[in-house]
């Protein structure tokens, strides 16, 4: 681990800034202000004045306009270059010195629901002496705030800088193909302040209260949409009729050749008939296609595309039998296997139907 000498109030802040003498070489000139917050080696973890009473502490990433990578390009930053606003909304740490005298520190988590493991590296050795970051086995972060005994959840943030959501935007609206994967972007990053962020206020003790209410711990729950399965399920149980009679003779020939084959045929089937919401998913069929698409097909059990879907179907199958173990032949399915491959089956139409509904919700 790389120790970061305790900054512990803003006063050791603006002093890290003030007697860090830039890095300057040909890679960064004076001009760019680099200033690193421990070693020089590690020069990307490093503390940016925003002004005369905001410090920021950051490790790079995509609201670094010195150390940025990530998302976007230099074209989109250049239009969007990220302003000191920015800086100071999304860095990991920042220190604030408040008019009436009072001082406050501000975390932030990183964007998105992944892991951030560079970030939370540098909180957890950035944090003064009386807060304590913590990291958990289920993908939650928090704060412990040790002279209150508190523990305070530090969620994931969906803010980012304007250059990252305008080139997500310019990448769907070129996109002449699959953009289930810009989605998930466009979805996770959000312009402005989403709140997400935790501030405690330093007393003049040296010990931390939080402002505010501390963060709920929120889940994503899976419901089914009950009702709207229900018209589809005579659809649903002709599909694994239709494609457990045909597993037992297509069972040696489910490969990855015969996926990557069917996705071809099926993506030049809806260019021919001009069907939309199917796109090449490298080898997985359907999985990254409309729930509209899908549905239409179960209800035509003529629709061009439907035979992509009995084979799909059949690839659902053959994973659901391949963790199972002494059974006899393909046409003496017992109980115990028909009951798990209709599990996994059921899984499987439910998503990939859109028949359930993913929210948030607190824990």
């Amino acid at each position: 681990m790389t120790y970061i000498t305790s900054i512990n109030c803003f006063a050791d802040a603006e002093a890290r800034y003030n007697n860090t003498k830039p890095v300057v070489s040909k890679h960064h000139t004076l001009e760019q202000d680099v200033r690193p917050v421990g070693k020089r080696n590690r020069k990307w973890e490093r503390v940016v004045r925003v002004d005369a009473n905001t410090y920021a502490l950051t490790c790079g990433g995509s609201a670094d306009p010195v150390f940025r990578w990530g998302p976007s390009d230099d074209n989109f930053y250049k239009q969007y270059p990220i302003t000191t606003a920015e800086i100071a909304r999304l860095s990991p740490i920042v220190w604030r010195k408040h008019k009436d005298g009072t001082e406050t520190i501000t975390i932030r988590n990183g964007a998105g629901p992944w892991s951030h493991n560079h970030i939370y590296s540098f909180i957890g050795r950035a944090l003064p002496r009386e807060l304590w970051f913590r990291q958990t086995r289920i993908g939650k972060q928090f704060i412990y705030n040790r002279s209150q005994g508190q523990t305070v959840h530090l969620p994931k943030t969906s803010s980012a800088p304007r250059h990252v959501i305008e080139y997500y935007k310019h990448q769907k609206n070129t996109a002449k193909g699959q953009t289930s994967w810009i989605n998930r972007y466009l979805k996770a990053y959000t312009p402005g302040d989403d709140g997400l962020s935790v501030t405690f206020k330093r007393e003049a003790n040296g010990n931390f209260t939080l402002v505010g209410e501390a963060p709920k711990v929120m889940v994503d729950r899976t419901r089914m949409n009950k009702e709207l399965k229900a018209s589809f399920k005579t659809d649903i149980a002709g599909l694994l009729e239709s494609a457990m009679a045909f597993y037992p003779m297509m069972r040696t020939q489910l490969t990855w050749a015969l996926g990557n084959e069917t996705n071809k045929e099926l993506v030049d089937i809806a260019k021919e008939h001009k069907i939309k919401g199917y796109y090449h998913s490298y080898g997985a069929i359907f999985n990254n296609s409309e729930p509209e698409l899908v549905r239409a097909i179960l209800k035509d059990p003529e629709h061009p595309m439907r035979h992509g879907l009995n084979i799909a179907a059949m690839y659902v199958i053959n994973s659901a039998m391949s963790g199972l173990r002494n059974y006899e032949d393909d046409e003496d399915m017992n109980d115990a296997r028909n009951k798990a491959v209709r599990a996994h089956f059921n899984r499987w139409i439910s998503k990939l139907g859109g028949f359930t509904v993913t929210t948030r919700e607190e824990k």
